[in-house]
């Protein structure tokens, strides 16, 4: 059954082709390899190398400053590539993002010292999350809102999915220097596939839409704030449980001395592909059936609930057969929350004219918990109860943006 509501009238109305799902979606595998390559491998790794005894804390501060830039330059560059989308559309802020992260990757390679891998991250964050508020609008300027769950299914996959920078990282090249070249040159090409395939110049620039005559905006802003904590939430969890996953498995669930000859590395690349095959059935079953129910808050609660289930396994059981069964579940859950999640924020925006500005804001609710998480989760991890503690409390959170996302009243 659908929203009562219905799409609002400057919402797109003619279905996006299978190409240009394609290109989109290629386009977000390179954006989320650039995030999640460095932090799920490439700088833990990089400051086992250069600071073993303070590992932790180094991570922290480094991934967490970048998040700080990443929360100031997401709404910025929206707001900017709102008021510039011209006969070029959006294509410009996508890929000049693009390549300032792709040449602040490459000073990444050289980096062997805390503080020129504080700056290179920290210029990567500034371009990457630039590229993203450029690309979650063209989300919400180009797909109806009867495909937009099943296309933000195939964002929720190359988002939650880490198989391939970790597949890059620990098989395709050898040390994090050629790593951080080959993540920099994903990110770089596929922008440019994505505005090469997917370029129409237009007659002339894209203006805002006129007024919506008698909109509710009150509630539109109240189920905007709404959803926009429920992934704050949501984020903070999943930040929360997975920041140290190369950590946990290598100093509590031992898997090094479980399966000798073995690095932590490959632990992270076994749940991967656990996490990835589990993750795209529910991705892509959950986005179609949203689209064809109009459902969305209900599948974002059982998908944070599954989640949750996810977490208790990793937090009661540390052991390897406990850590796959715990995976499996943290990829149903993601899949079926995210997809729907992210197709439900685009239909609560309050205002069509400054989309890519409010989804930057949007992008906070993922990139604040970057800078919480380390921060948060390093002392809890020394000193206040360790893996255990971290997390119970990350499994609370999710539970909790489940319920929070039921208040979100404009869909269905």
């Amino acid at each position: 059954m659908s929203s009562s509501r219905g799409p609002r009238p400057e919402e797109p109305a003619r279905p996006v082709r299978s190409g240009w799902i394609a290109a989109f979606t290629l386009a977000n595998l390179g954006l989320w390899m650039g995030h999640y390559a460095p932090l799920a491998v490439l700088l833990p790794v990089r400051f086992q190398e250069i600071a073993p005894d303070a590992k932790e804390t180094a991570f922290a501060l480094v991934s967490g400053s970048g998040a700080v830039v990443a929360m100031v330059v997401g709404p910025v560059a929206g707001a900017l590539s709102d008021r510039t989308a011209g006969r070029l559309g959006r294509h410009p802020w996508t890929l000049g993002g693009a390549a300032l992260a792709a040449a602040a990757l490459v000073f990444l390679a050289g980096q062997r010292t805390a503080a020129g891998t504080l700056v290179g991250w920290c210029a990567a964050q500034a371009g990457l999350n630039t590229m993203q508020a450029s690309l979650t609008a063209e989300q919400a300027d180009q797909v109806p809102v009867r495909q937009r769950a099943t296309v933000a299914g195939w964002m929720g996959i190359t988002a939650g999915s880490a198989l391939l920078p970790v597949f890059a990282v620990t098989r395709v090249v050898s040390g994090t220097g050629p790593a951080f070249l080959l993540t920099g040159a994903v990110v770089l090409l596929s922008a440019a596939v994505f505005a090469l395939l997917t370029f129409r110049p237009s007659a002339a620039p894209r203006r805002p839409p006129p007024p919506e005559p008698g909109r509710p905006g009150r509630l539109h802003r109240a189920d905007f704030l709404w959803a926009w904590t429920s992934r704050a939430l949501f984020f903070t969890g999943w930040s929360l449980a997975t920041v140290y996953v190369l950590y946990y498995l290598v100093d509590e669930v031992r898997y090094e001395r479980r399966f000798p000859g073995k690095t932590g590395a490959d632990g992270v690349l076994e749940v991967s592909v656990v996490f990835t095959a589990v993750l795209v059935v529910s991705t892509l079953l959950s986005g179609v059936v949203s689209d064809r129910t109009g459902r969305r808050r209900g599948m974002a609660v059982g998908g944070s609930a599954v989640v949750t289930a996810g977490i208790m396994v990793w937090a009661l059981w540390p052991s390897w057969p406990a850590v796959l069964v715990g995976t499996a579940l943290l990829a149903v859950g993601h899949g079926a929350f995210l997809s729907v999640d992210q197709a439900l924020v685009t239909q609560v925006l309050p205002a069509a004219a400054h989309r890519a500005r409010d989804l930057g804001v949007v992008n906070i609710s993922y990139t604040g918990p970057q800078t919480l998480a380390p921060l948060v989760a390093g002392p809890v991890v020394t000193s206040l109860g360790g893996y255990e503690t971290l997390f119970v409390v990350a499994a609370v959170l999710t539970l909790l943006a489940g319920l929070t996302v039921r208040n979100v009243r404009g869909v269905g």
